[in-house]
Order: C-alpha cells, then structure tokens, then sequence
C-alpha cells in the first residue's frame, strides 16, 4: 500500500502522507526519566517526573549523611554540652550546700549517656538519713532542696533510685523494703521544694545490689539517694543562667 502511495503522481498525497509520518514520530518521543519517584495526589500511585521539570536536586551528601542523626550511633538531638554544663552547676551548688562538709565523697554528679547523675551518699562521718530509716536529716534534706531548685529550670524527667549497704543480706526484705522508701522519701522531698510530682519517670529500689565499693559491702558509701536527670526529653535548661 505505501508502495502504490509513493508510486502515485499525486503531489496532495503525497505532502499528505510526509505531514502524517512527521507527526506520528515527533508524539511517540519519549521525555527524558529520572529515578525520582512522585506521588500523583488521589491515585495512590507512582508516576515519574521529567527530567526538565525539577528545579533542585533532593537528598543530603553522603558526607553530611554520615554524621547526621542516628548514623552517629547515639542520639543526635541531645545536647551534650548542655548535660555538661548542668552537671558542672549541680556540682558547686550541691559542694556550696550547708553542712556538705565531706567533699567529693558525699556527693557525686556525673555525666552519663543515659543523663547526668546526682548521687547523695552516706560517709562514716555524715548520713542523710536518720539512721537506719528512711527519715531524711536536715543534712539531707539541705541537699536535696538544693537539687530541687536546680531541676525547675531543667526540661527533662527524673529517675530516683535508693540503695542501702549489704548490712542485713544484699537482697533481704529489710533491704528492699528500706531502699525503696528512701526512694520514695527523696521523691517527696524534691516535690516539697516546688519540683512538679509530674517530672518522676521512675523511683526503684536496689536494695544492696550495686554497691560502690563490692569488695566492702557493708561501707557507709554504699548506702545512698542516686537522682538521674534523663537526657530524654532534652536536659538543655529553660532559663540559660541557670541560678539560684
């Protein structure tokens, strides 16, 4: 048939069969693709988008991808200098605070992964509580007001742990039945001292079960109040002074 067309002295078919062929060609060209996929809105398909039609690359570079977020291997989002400068805080005002006449050994403020932990500890010359029970002194009491006054200005949860020494048996009811409401006493006091009850994510007894010193698990530092400032939600303070 295309043959006999051609073969046609007929210069109308002709120009009419070239404009035919000439469009058929340029409509069956195909846009340049991409890898990029798009959602069409309403379909819950993937359509492609050409090439021409993106005004900006996506994505990060790969060596900004390698320190971003979780690649680092920890949680990117807090912020440790924040928990250093909270621990460095806690640590003069808890070393300023009445009675704390024991130094370093009394009490303790360490940055953690997990947070920053305040640990509140007997000494052979100091207890912060009335003897074996769970009664804080005034000594005690004077610390942890000073915590209390210091974790309003922080946006984070609280964690309090309460230990006892392996006077009685490591595990023994006494023991866990003590470390618990020690626990439970340092809660109330923080809350008297305008701590919000809400800010509590935790309180456990350990009983004598993770003394400091094992090797000597009757020692007085062994029996001891630990406050873990958690680093989720953020320990980065409200108020950037950070005073009294």
């Amino acid at each position: 048939m295309l043959l006999w067309l051609i073969a046609t002295p007929d210069k109308g078919r002709l120009k009419g069969l070239a404009q035919y062929f000439s469009t058929a060609v340029t409509t069956m060209a195909p846009a340049a693709q991409t890898d990029q996929p798009e959602i069409e809105p309403g379909t819950g398909g993937r359509l492609r988008r050409a090439q021409g039609d993106q005004s900006q690359a996506f994505g990060i570079l790969s060596a900004e991808a390698g320190t971003a977020g979780a690649s680092r291997g920890g949680t990117a989002n807090i912020p440790s200098a924040s928990r250093r400068a909270l621990a460095d805080e806690l640590r003069v005002a808890l070393e300023l605070a009445p009675n704390a006449s024991q130094g370093p050994r009394a009490v303790q403020v360490e940055r953690e992964r997990d947070g920053v932990r305040i640990t509140l500890m007997d000494t052979a010359q100091q207890s912060i509580f009335a003897g074996p029970t769970a009664e804080l002194n005034g000594y005690g009491r004077g610390l942890l007001a000073h915590v209390a006054r210091k974790l309003q200005h922080v946006d984070a949860q609280v964690a309090i742990e309460g230990h006892t020494s392996a006077e009685g048996g490591a595990q023994s009811a006494a023991n866990w039945r003590l470390s618990g409401d020690r626990a439970e006493a340092a809660r109330d006091a923080l809350v008297a001292n305008g701590l919000s009850p809400d800010r509590f994510a935790q309180i456990v007894a350990r009983a004598g079960t993770q003394p400091i010193y094992p090797d000597q698990p009757s020692r007085a530092e062994n029996r001891r109040i630990a406050i873990i400032v958690l680093s989720e939600p953020s320990v980065l303070p409200r108020d950037g002074s950070l005073r009294f």
